[in-house]
């Protein structure tokens, strides 16, 4: 015996007459089936019909304007499912979605069937993104080149000298000792551990320090200067403070 397939419906919001038959002949092959047409989210929100849809699609083409309205039938609507079909992929856009309330971000390139997947899972109460979000994130390809998860962090807030000069603080050295090791004036310096501060959100040297301990920082100082003058210039006080012990 068959079972039956209990149809789905689903609102259609925007899009041009031609793409709205295209969207519903693609339906029309799964459980999903087009219920309502609206011209613009304007319209939708205005329909209040909306509220009794389980599931809609919205073309979100008018970034700043759909965007807002979206918000604003996400609140009156609170079990409405959303799909933003997007023209092209924006990271910016993209969580502005999300945090206006839609449940997928799916770019209008995509195929019939993983449309159609696509939906289902958003039924299910699940987030869709686009593949393409992929090739947004440096942590990926750094992880895959043997980095921590810490440097990968690191490496996203602070530069390389930063951090360099972060490692510094951890230890304890005042400013003319960090700037023997990295090979930079005293000035410099200065310049970094306020950049180091404001990044952070810290308020001195020993609270970024505290930081970076508490993040797992490796204090390697790998090919940076080191010598004699090291232990000469460590003595002087100049805003110095004691290292920090990394043991756990």
């Amino acid at each position: 015996m068959t079972l039956a397939v209990t149809e789905i419906p689903v609102a259609i919001v925007g899009f041009n007459p031609l793409v709205r038959a295209g969207i519903c002949n693609i339906l029309s092959s799964s459980e999903f089936h087009c219920a309502e047409y609206h011209d613009c989210s304007r319209d939708a929100l205005r329909s209040g019909s909306l509220v009794e849809q389980q599931l809609a699609i919205f073309d979100v083409s008018s970034p700043d304007e759909d965007i807002q309205l979206l918000s604003e039938i996400s609140e009156n609507c609170p079990e409405l499912r959303i799909a933003a079909l997007v023209d092209d992929f924006d990271i910016g856009r993209m969580l502005d979605v999300f945090q206006a309330g839609a449940d997928a971000y799916i770019l209008k390139e995509i195929g019939s069937d993983p449309l159609i997947e696509s939906l289902r899972l958003v039924h299910q109460g699940e987030k869709v993104l686009p593949s393409a979000l992929l090739d947004h994130l440096p942590r990926k390809q750094a992880l895959l080149e043997g980095q921590s998860e810490v440097q990968v962090q690191l490496g996203e807030l602070l530069s390389e000298r930063e951090i360099d000069t972060l490692r510094c603080l951890v230890m304890g050295y005042p400013n003319k000792v960090i700037a023997y090791r990295l090979d930079i004036s005293e000035a410099t310096v200065k310049v970094h551990v306020k950049a180091i501060l404001r990044k952070l959100m810290v308020q001195n040297r020993t609270q970024a320090a505290i930081w970076a301990v508490n993040q797992g920082l490796d204090c390697n100082f790998g090919d940076l200067r080191d010598g004699p003058e090291i232990a000469a210039a460590s003595v002087l006080n100049d805003g110095a403070m004691p290292a920090i012990s990394l043991a756990s």
